[in-house]
């Protein structure tokens, strides 16, 4: 049974591969469709849609953006967009640089807790993308001071860990506007229940135009219930193995059978553009 992947990772955030190789290693488990979905970054998009067009695999670029509301972290992926946008590369750019920051007093912090980490080893996790807590906790695995990226975030990374730090507010209102902007849709990423229902329908009248239903974070009957609000909302639905590449978390890319049609109906969500390879219904 073939599928779609709408959620992945390259190296241009936290994967641990080039987004040419995850296009192919995603397309060579069977999948008919892909979306790189890199954290607060397009510059991945190009390279991907490049291999997807010549291996002849659906393709709509893609971001998981990060917000905040009251406190707690909301990933919202977003499709169809475009850079050249104003208002979008603006909001990226803001918070590539607040991520910038925060690594630095990340960093800091696990000094002061007695764990020698430098900035420079974290770049060079980060390659040429933005640094980020994955690339932080591998970057002291490297060093040997920890066993596993597990344990770093067990121990210093998780929320209100005491290595943690907060990110600046961007509110999901504020991606809606910016994303629908540069002609593209966005879909609440792994809600499992850390939201109530009523949040997301609260989301779903100020813009949400989708919930994430089939990912690894979605547990058991969570998934229906997450389904009956969308279908009642006629909101889209997706899903991925939020896969970050060998070695770097997420599902194996298959585990999760995300339909085509899924993918189709984002793309027609979108606005026309020759960039999005989503084949419609008739072809």
């Amino acid at each position: 049974m073939s599928f779609v992947d709408l959620h992945l990772h390259s190296d241009a955030s936290d994967g641990t591969l080039n987004p040419t190789r995850v296009v192919q290693e995603v397309a060579r488990r069977g999948a008919e469709g892909v979306s790189l979905t890199d954290h607060d970054t397009l510059v991945g998009n190009e390279e991907a849609g490049l291999e997807a067009d010549r291996l002849g695999v659906a393709w709509l670029p893609g971001a998981e953006i990060s917000a905040t509301e009251a406190g707690r972290s909301v990933h919202l992926l977003a499709y169809g967009v475009r850079e050249g946008t104003e208002a979008l590369d603006t909001l990226l750019a803001e918070i590539r640089e607040d991520r910038q920051h925060r690594a630095r007093e990340i960093v800091s912090r696990f000094n002061e807790l007695g764990v020698p980490v430098e900035l420079e080893a974290v770049e060079r996790e980060a390659k040429a993308g933005v640094p980020t807590r994955a690339h932080i906790a591998r970057a002291i695995v490297a060093s040997g001071l920890m066993p596993n990226v597990h344990s770093v975030f067990q121990q210093y990374l998780a929320d209100n860990g005491p290595a943690y730090v907060e990110k600046r507010e961007v509110l999901p209102s504020t991606v809606f506007s910016c994303v629908h902007e540069s002609g593209g849709v966005v879909v609440l990423a792994h809600p499992g229940r850390e939201y109530s229902d009523e949040q997301i329908v609260e989301w779903a009248a100020a813009g949400l135009d989708g919930i994430e239903i089939m990912h690894p974070k979605n547990h058991g009957s969570r998934r229906d219930e997450l389904r009956a609000i969308a279908y009642r909302l006629d909101m889209l639905t997706t899903g991925g193995s939020d896969w970050h590449g060998p070695g770097g978390g997420g599902m194996d890319p298959g585990t999760e059978r995300v339909p085509l049609e899924w993918m189709q109906a984002v793309g027609a969500r979108c606005r026309p553009d020759e960039k999005l390879k989503v084949p419609n219904d008739s072809e």
